[in-house]
């Protein structure tokens, strides 16, 4: 355990007020994300220093941070053997919804949390549990209960796509109607996602994961497929708030404009790095089109999030191949260098 004094600084970084500064209010959260992904950018390249700085900077300026980011910063301060930051931002990651469950699973991360102060953790996941909206998440994930039953339901008896990858015209209205009660959720909450509503717990999802993702209300957007034209201003506007990722916000825009995958003007490619020829094409010929897009709603560049990705999988084969058991999922393991020496 740390020494008193370390205690009270720790707990302090728990109980601090949300307003940390004035320069909040003439900033949006697409500020916020592009100064993530100068940090994310920093890490990739080897730059620590660089990147645990920024990080710092960049939380200390905005009353919420995004707890995967949190999560990540903490796991680049473990590399870096800088066991103060990894502590401070994994505090801030569970005051903003890191699930203890996956920050004991993750090798880098247990021993630093084995030496937290119990009363430290415990302030900081009081403040978490005050923080979101309960009524908001209750009903978020009534929603999508009967959501994935209608899904289901479907699947018992047919494909909710033609050979086009479009819903069927009959299961239209369904999700229409489901596309307007998310729609009416946001605008009385908020986007029900991380900021609102928090994130998984395993206890009340019906996804059998614990992590700092929240993507509840994600798969009415894809599985409706022409949603786009109906929420692309309000999402915009929830952007800019912080109560939806870049990521969140590109995914459902490439999964519900209605067109053809890559077919589009503007291209974000934010699920993950290009799989497939025809992908690569554009990719070499729109590169500098696609980052600034990219960069345009706060996401890293493109070769950045292809380093993130690579780190990753080369991350999920060692933790098979050493501990036989999978990693809770989360967004990316940041740091390609550390990982290539397993």
């Amino acid at each position: 355990m740390y020494k008193p004094f370390c205690t009270i600084i720790f707990l302090l970084i728990c109980t601090a007020s949300y307003s940390q500064t004035g320069k909040t209010e003439e900033k949006t959260y697409l500020n916020y994300y592009q100064e993530i992904a100068v940090a994310e950018d920093a890490v990739v390249n080897g730059q620590y220093l660089e990147g645990i700085n920024q990080y710092q900077k960049t939380f200390a300026e905005y009353p919420y941070n995004n707890p995967i980011d949190c999560y990540v910063a903490a796991q680049v301060a473990s590399y870096a053997k800088d066991t103060t930051s990894s502590i401070y931002f994994l505090l801030k990651g569970i005051r903003f919804g890191v699930p203890v469950y996956t920050i004991i699973n993750n090798p880098h991360l247990a021993a630093i949390f084995s030496r937290l102060n119990k009363r430290v953790v415990d302030s900081c996941l009081t403040i978490y549990e005050n923080s979101i909206n309960k009524k908001a998440r209750a009903e978020t994930i009534a929603f999508y209960r009967k959501e994935q039953f209608l899904k289901m339901d479907v699947l018992k008896v047919d494909n909710l796509y033609g050979g086009d990858g479009i819903l069927k015209s009959k299961y239209k209205g369904t999700w229409d109607s489901l596309l307007q009660e998310i729609m009416l959720l946001t605008k009385k909450y908020g986007f029900p996602a991380q900021k609102i509503i928090g994130t998984q717990n395993g206890e009340d999802s019906l996804l059998r994961l614990t992590n700092p993702h929240s993507t509840y209300a994600f798969f009415v957007f894809v599985h409706h497929h022409n949603a786009w034209s109906e929420v692309g201003t309000i999402l915009w506007a929830e952007l800019l708030k912080g109560n939806i990722t870049p990521q969140m916000y590109a995914v459902i825009y490439e999964n519900s404009n209605g067109k053809k995958q890559y077919s589009d003007s503007v291209i974000y490619i934010a699920a993950r790095p290009c799989g497939f020829a025809y992908c690569r094409k554009q990719l070499k010929k729109n590169l500098q089109e696609i980052n600034r897009a990219r960069n345009n709603i706060g996401l890293c560049s493109y070769e950045v999030m292809e380093k993130k990705f690579a780190s990753r999988q080369l991350y999920y084969q060692w933790r098979e191949r050493t501990e036989r058991k999978p990693e809770p999922l989360f967004d990316f393991q940041c740091d390609f260098n550390f990982q290539r020496k397993y």
